[in-house]
């Protein structure tokens, strides 16, 4: 059975809706609504949520990890402080991917020469 749908209109300034839409498009959400639905789900979940920097390093010293998804191992949070970092340096480009098949090629290519290392 399908959830009915209520519609929810929220008057707001058209400056602001414009740099809604521009933001929603920075974080991946395909429109404004996108992203008002999904913080919407995340509230009522109880669920924490963040936008913008975040310190990954100092992300480490929390007891009870970072955030409601789970604790993040220390590697990864210096990893992705190193790329976060070298990416705003312009030292390095995060890699992208144009479709699902080359991203997941080159992550199950990651997990193997992981294992390998092993």
């Amino acid at each position: 059975m399908n959830n009915p749908t209520a519609r929810l209109t929220i008057p707001m300034d058209k400056s602001l809706r414009v740099k809604l839409g521009k933001r929603a498009d920075e974080l991946g959400f395909d429109s404004p609504q996108a992203l008002l639905r999904y913080v919407s789900k995340t509230l009522v979940d109880g669920r924490k949520v963040t936008f913008g920097e975040v310190d990954y390093l100092a992300l480490r010293d929390k007891k009870d990890g970072w955030d409601d998804w789970g604790p993040v191992p220390n590697e990864v949070l210096e990893r992705w402080a190193k790329q976060a970092a070298d990416e705003r340096s312009g030292k390095a480009k995060l890699q992208s991917f144009d479709n699902i098949d080359d991203l997941l090629a080159d992550l199950k290519s990651y997990v193997a020469k992981r294992n390998q290392a092993k």
